[in-house]
């Protein structure tokens, strides 16, 4: 296959994944991706973050892409319904620990209460450790904070100069010219967001793996992700279910040969490179020293807010040959305290 038809299948499989074939003119990073998810933007994990503040870690997602236009504002309460942060402390990629929020229902004046909970998945111990209304930042009875409620969605993309340049919507918008723009400008998403002292998920060293996950009636898997954009890139529409339900300390040995695949298809990378390259991907999840303060870009250290993970992921898959979109920093300004994410727009 020639370089242009690579890049020309390359682009028609991202902006697949990116923005969803139902819904081109809104989506993001991994906003909408499997034919599961598209059924209810509540559950669907549109982004997960993962770094240090202090002697704090913060933990945070989003769901509901494009909160108030494609997606509801609040969080879903129906039986069964629950958001994750699983925690891996020893290195196996298996959860010792388990910080999950259960929302309420949404109250006639749009309000919501949601309920934190921390689980010791070794002693199989459980308490809830924070309680309140969303769109408030709520204490933790152990130390740290705890918020869950409407603020900017913080990816961002020229996504307008992806579809016409690369995507084959045929448009005149290019990257990097004059008119460069984050296409998500103006989004919102609703965000979970917690710190807590790393002293508590940390084991024995200063280092965890961290990924979110969300379930719906009966506790079965709706969507999971750590790092960002990998289901997004790498798995095809017909399997985006099933590796959403597959567990990260079995993603190398499931899905790690599709991975070299297409590292080597669309970046040219020869076997031993893509499955080098494999092994620091999977498994799909953020691996944190809780004493650094290093991220994403070049480290794959958590993910930080400012990271720009898609110019980093696009130019690794294509071997440079995508490497930027010009747009590198999100729209709105993000804060310097709890919760960190812009607000609402």
């Amino acid at each position: 296959m020639n370089t242009i038809r690579k890049f020309a299948v390359l682009a028609v499989v991202i902006l697949a994944m990116v923005v969803g074939l139902a819904a081109l003119s809104a989506g993001a990073a991994d906003h909408l991706d499997a034919p599961t998810v598209r059924t209810d933007g509540r559950l669907d994990i549109n982004d997960v973050y993962a770094f240090t503040h202090g002697d704090n870690t913060v933990l945070a997602m989003t769901v509901n892409p494009a909160a108030g236009v494609l997606s509801p504002t609040t969080l879903r309460a129906t039986p069964g319904a629950r958001y994750e942060f699983n925690i891996d402390n020893d290195g196996d990629y298996r959860a010792d620990i388990m910080l999950f929020i259960r929302p309420e229902k949404v109250r006639p004046n749009g309000t919501q209460k949601v309920n934190l909970y921390w689980k010791d998945l070794v002693s199989g111990k459980q308490r809830r450790i924070a309680a309140g209304m969303s769109d408030t930042n709520l204490a933790i009875k152990t130390g740290g904070w705890f918020y869950a409620g409407l603020r900017d969605d913080p990816f961002f993309f020229d996504l307008q100069a992806f579809r016409d340049q690369v995507g084959g919507a045929g448009g005149s918008r290019m990257f990097c010219d004059a008119n460069t723009v984050d296409f998500f400008t103006g989004f919102n998403a609703t965000a979970i967001v917690v710190e807590i002292p790393s002293a508590q998920l940390t084991n024995d060293g200063n280092t965890i793996n961290v990924w979110a996950r969300t379930t719906a009636k009966g506790g079965a898997t709706f969507d999971r992700m750590g790092k960002p954009a990998l289901n997004t890139v790498f798995i095809a529409s017909s399997d985006k279910n099933a590796y959403n339900n597959t567990k990260p300390a079995d993603d190398l040995a499931t899905w790690g040969g599709r991975f070299s695949a297409v590292l080597m298809l669309f970046g040219g990378y020869d076997q031993a490179t893509a499955d080098t390259i494999t092994g620091l991907l999977l498994p799909d999840v953020l691996t944190l020293d809780t004493s650094s303060s290093n991220g994403f870009v070049g480290t794959l250290n958590g993910r930080q807010l400012a990271e720009d993970v898609i110019d980093f992921e696009l130019g690794v898959v294509t071997n440079g040959g995508i490497p930027n979109d010009c747009v590198n920093a999100n729209d709105a300004t993000f804060m310097t305290a709890f919760p960190y994410m812009a607000g609402p727009n």
